[in-house]
């Protein structure tokens, strides 16, 4: 089908051409067949790569030019960056694109006025709870990666959040998904009519590769050639091998493996290899690369120095470890073809647009604290074979998995080449995860009483795969009374009967109705677990010091996972523990570990407002920079939250010093800074020099000539730091 029978106007048109897209592939013409532009609300499940989000794109660019808003849903943030700059290119036809992951806490009444709104997952859920007006005008959804509804800590928002956006709009829903078994049962629950394909515009070869002697040999099978057996020479490590083979195809290669000191570790052995086949002007700008990676920090680590001679090597490793400069650099440099190897945890297998002639799957199997080591599921590992094969610049992709030896390399061939991926169960019924949404539920104002809570589940993901929800009908009433029993939730009303937990038995075949109090209401606003909320209030006080705040909010969920206490830790972090004035548990307590490790991750956060340098924090704490900032921001939330629950109950003397503790963990420095980091362009190096120089306020900022200021912050700084101050 040609675009042009699409009877979008000739504007559009265009801009698709541009695009390169002249004509629609199979799977978009069968969504087109079954309704994608008279408003039937569909599930896609088809690979990697073919063509999911231009069916997405038709959608919103009909709901477009029919005036009406669209709000395109995804899993990760850095995938809602990429997709507002792919959406962007629709601001020439007059269409206002927006993007918002960030602020829990507000409504964000400014992405009202959008045609197209990028959220988070997440995000999307926040501003359901803040009631922001501007969702009831939603007429188009789409969910991208849908099949993650099956993750544990994801799934349970994303199938809360569209449960409730089907229950109070009329939108179409367009859910995108990988090959599963079960996407006939996820379009049942969403009234949806089901696209699948197996079609992909770049062939994917699925195969194995295991030592044979003094070379690698490469077995290959898709189910219309059979197998294309071949050969790599070599005599060192597989990976290695592949790598070389690859470059010297003119091609690139990601390696994925289990953890991020496995991305880093392959990553420095390979490029040792990797760096001879380097050509002059890539080695220039390799360098010039590097240089900007290692300084990305205001003073480089040990990982930063690491990556950069990785990196002028013509490879790197990419992980949640980096910051989000580092990993940006990264990415563009490996999408330009100037990086050769990338190394990379899964995570990279999941929405990134960042696709290699070749994957190579290294590390099959993942160790759980629970479980053991265990097989990753067959759905991740054919996510990581999805990034094989780049659209537009090759016919094929190889997506090779590396085994020991013959006898495993037969294993994981039937596993995951021969394979199928598993279906996706709902995680709503984890109790934690019901207990956050039931107070979001009613302090939103969408439930009202208990029939209608258990109405909201039968509609659920969950419901549709059980049947009914009687397996969590009992924790739902357990919840209940545990939201009542903090105080966040009032039930019925009971003021007239003997006792508040005495309760006739004609009452109890009637509806019971359920309010949020105010303080509910703010910690279903905050977006924190009313547990956590509960531990917070019940043990704050104006006394208080840093360290006890820090080690208050350590001991949430909403800060795991913690820093673990090595057994050569063990007599310093105790010691310094006895002199905290903190009352641990009794050392045989089953709860004193986790109590170190939150006590740790509490020091890591002082050591942080004591000023040092990530480089100092990674030495003392292993603490990556990129978990540096994942830390500090999830202590910053957890401490404003617990600010502004002081600041409800009226006890503004606690409020304040939580407050001056998240202040500090936000910009990193000790109390006399704060006034200083407050100002433009200064951060913490540039308000301890000022400090240092004696300039300790604003007044004395206004007081010292513009001279000193230049000497101490450069020119341009200066003048914005006087005016700043004025």
């Amino acid at each position: 089908m040609l675009v042009e029978k699409l009877g979008m106007p000739e504007k559009i048109t265009a801009l698709l051409k541009t695009d390169g897209i002249t004509e629609l592939n199979p799977p978009q013409v069968l969504a087109v067949k079954k309704g994608l532009l008279e408003g039937k609300n569909l599930v896609v499940a088809s690979p990697t790569a073919s063509g999911k989000t231009l069916i997405a794109e038709m959608a919103i660019l009909r709901n477009f030019l029919d005036g009406k808003k669209s709000v395109y849903l995804v899993p990760l943030r850095a995938l809602a960056s990429e997709k507002y700059s792919d959406f962007s290119k629709y601001k020439k036809i007059g269409m206002r694109v927006a993007v918002a992951t960030g602020d829990m806490d507000e409504t964000d009444g400014w992405l009202g006025s959008y045609d197209l709104i990028i959220l988070s997952n997440e995000k999307m859920d926040s501003l359901l709870r803040h009631a922001a007006p501007w969702t009831k005008d939603i007429s188009l959804i789409i969910s991208d990666e849908i099949h993650l509804i099956d993750d544990p800590s994801r799934g349970p928002t994303l199938e809360v959040v569209l449960t409730q956006l089907m229950g109070m709009t009329k939108s179409q829903i367009i859910a995108l998904s990988a090959t599963i078994e079960n996407s006939k049962e996820i379009a049942g629950w969403l009234g949806a009519q089901l696209v699948e394909s197996d079609y992909r515009p770049v062939k994917l070869h699925r195969g194995v590769m295991y030592p044979d002697g003094e070379k690698f040999k490469l077995e290959f099978r898709d189910r219309k050639s059979g197998s294309r057996p071949s050969a790599i020479s070599g005599k060192g490590e597989a990976d290695v091998s592949l790598c070389l083979d690859t470059i010297e195809k003119g091609k690139q290669t990601l390696v994925f493996v289990s953890t991020r000191r496995n991305a880093e570790a392959a990553a420095e052995r390979i490029s040792k290899d990797v760096r001879k086949l380097i050509s002059a002007g890539e080695r220039s700008s390799l360098k010039e690369l590097a240089d900007g990676v290692e300084n990305a920090l205001g003073a480089p680590t040990k990982q930063c120095r690491r990556l950069a001679r990785i990196l002028e090597n013509g490879c790197a490793f990419h992980h949640a470890g980096l910051v989000a400069k580092q990993r940006k650099a990264i990415e563009d440099g490996f999408k330009s073809g100037l990086i050769k190897v990338l190394a990379a945890t899964p995570t990279l297998a999941f929405g990134m647009n960042l696709p290699a002639y070749r994957v190579a799957i290294r590390d099959t199997k993942r160790f759980s604290g629970s479980y053991g080591s265990a097989y990753l599921p067959v759905i991740e590992v054919h996510q990581m074979f999805g990034r094989a094969g780049r659209p537009k610049y090759d016919t094929e992709g190889e997506a090779i998995l590396l085994a020991k030896n013959k006898g495993e390399a037969k294993q994981l061939w039937e596993r995951y080449v021969e394979g199928d991926a598993e279906p996706i169960y709902s995680k709503l019924g984890i109790e934690r995860t019901l207990r956050i949404y039931i107070l979001a539920l009613i302090s939103s104002g969408y439930v009202h009483t208990r029939s209608e809570l258990e109405s909201f589940f039968l509609r659920t993901f969950f419901a549709k795969q059980y049947g009914d929800i009687a397996s969590i009908s009992g924790k739902i009433d357990r919840i209940i009374d545990e939201l009542e029993s903090y105080k966040f939730i009032l039930v019925g009303d009971k003021s007239e009967f003997i006792s508040k937990e005495f309760m006739p038995a004609f009452q109890l075949t009637q509806d019971v109705s359920l309010k949020a109090t105010r303080l509910g209401k703010r910690v279903s606003e905050l977006y924190i677990d009313p547990v956590s909320a509960n531990f917070i209030l019940s043990v704050i006080t104006e006394e208080d010091s840093t360290v006890q705040n820090l080690m208050t909010i350590c001991q949430c969920i909403e800060m795991k996972p913690l820093l673990a206490v090595r057994k050569s830790e063990y007599e310093d972090v105790e010691d310094q523990l006895a002199r905290s004035d903190i009352e641990p548990p009794d050392v045989w307590d089953v709860e004193y570990e986790d109590f170190l490790s939150s006590f740790k991750t509490a020091l890591m956060l002082k050591e942080w407002t004591n000023e040092s340098g990530e480089d100092k924090i990674m030495e003392k704490f292993g603490v990556t920079p990129g978990e540096l900032y994942n830390k500090t921001a999830n202590a910053e939330w957890m401490l404003y939250s617990a600010s502004e629950l002081a600041v409800l109950l009226g006890i503004k003397e606690i409020a304040n010093n939580i407050n001056k503790v998240r202040m500090q963990v936000k910009h990193g420095v000790k109390e006399e800074l704060l006034k200083l980091v407050t100002l433009k362009g200064v951060g913490r190096v540039r308000a301890r020099k000022l400090f240092s120089a004696g300039i300790k306020s604003l007044s004395d900022i206004k007081k010292t000539d513009e001279t000193t200021l230049a000497k101490l912050l450069g020119p341009k700084v200066a003048k914005e730091v006087r005016q700043s101050a004025e």
